[in-house]
């Protein structure tokens, strides 16, 4: 059995559903609306959950391979909750299924505690350069003076983005941003040297690598709708640093963010644990979708 446990309305889930489905594995969807309403957590010893089917509660192998995109789910709730009810309900579904994630006994992609090192970016940047990639000048702070400073020991070369895992518009850092400095005390910002170069993103799923190589004129190419991108080959040993790398940081599937600079430099900038690969699949063709299905039906016996 599969549990695929996600929106059906996100590209993965939807993908990896009909993956399955066409392959004819015993599969089962979990929206994350469906909680609490029609799943609960059981125990008799071990806690399993169970889904209300045609009327009947139908338990969840212990061993069952999982698929997840629980950061993303808005759990079931009733038009008259106030906002603190409604708060309540979404706080305890999300504890539960974390719970439930991190310690099933089947194989989960990726089991939430693993995403631990990439919800603070800095963190996560201090792991990299022990897999032999270069990590970038990189400065967290809220002082004013600080960011000043560091702007103009890079030249002028930096670009700024969020600290945690939260979704941010990657930008370059321009001299007219001096001026709105002093609204750091509010929150503290990450800056990086901008570095030169085409970007490498880097998909491991299992055992496998999937690269595609990015040529873009913006600095975040996700919102570059001219970025060129394509399957590549990518050199050793990269390929196999890549897989330690994820393999470190107990990640079935991850996505790497690399850049290859005109010095030869590779510079590695995060490992995403919950890639939309979807955006990847439909511009080079690779078979991320088939590949993380193989992995749900064929698990390693290693527990991540």
């Amino acid at each position: 059995m599969i549990l695929v446990f996600g929106s059906q309305h996100e590209p993965m889930i939807e993908q990896v559903c009909q993956e399955l489905q066409r392959r004819g594995s015993q599969m089962l969807w979990l929206d994350h609306s469906h909680l609490p309403g029609t799943v609960r957590l059981h125990s008799d010893g071990q806690e399993f959950l169970e889904f209300k089917m045609d009327g009947r509660w139908v338990r969840l192998e212990a061993e069952a391979a999982v698929y997840h995109r629980l950061g993303f789910s808005k759990f079931q709730s009733q038009q008259d909750y106030s906002a603190r009810e409604d708060q309540f309900v979404q706080q305890e579904c999300l504890t539960l299924m974390q719970s439930y994630l991190n310690f099933h006994g089947g194989c989960v992609v990726n089991r939430p505690f693993r995403s631990g090192s990439n919800a603070s970016k800095p963190f996560q940047a201090s792991l990299l350069g022990e897999f032999g990639f270069r990590v970038p000048n990189t400065l967290v702070t809220n002082l004013p003076s600080a960011a000043a400073t560091f702007y103009e020991n890079m030249d002028g070369k930096v670009i700024y983005k969020s600290i945690s895992y939260l979704r941010s518009i990657v930008q370059r850092m321009e001299s007219a941003d001096l001026d709105r400095l002093d609204t750091l005390s509010n929150c503290p910002i990450q800056l990086q040297e901008a570095v030169e170069g085409f970007d490498v993103r880097v998909h491991v799923i299992g055992d496998e690598v999937f690269p595609a190589r990015i040529l873009a004129e913006q600095s975040d190419y996700r919102y570059d709708k001219k970025a060129e991108v394509a399957a590549w080959d990518l050199p050793e040993p990269w390929a196999d640093r890549c897989r330690e790398l994820s393999r470190h940081l107990g990640l079935w599937l991850s996505g790497i963010d690399l850049r290859f600079t005109p010095e030869g430099e590779v510079v590695c900038f995060e490992a995403n644990p919950s890639p939309a690969f979807t955006w990847y699949e439909a511009r080079t063709e690779q078979p991320l979708t088939a590949a993380l299905c193989s992995l749900l039906e064929n698990p390693p016996a290693a527990r991540l």
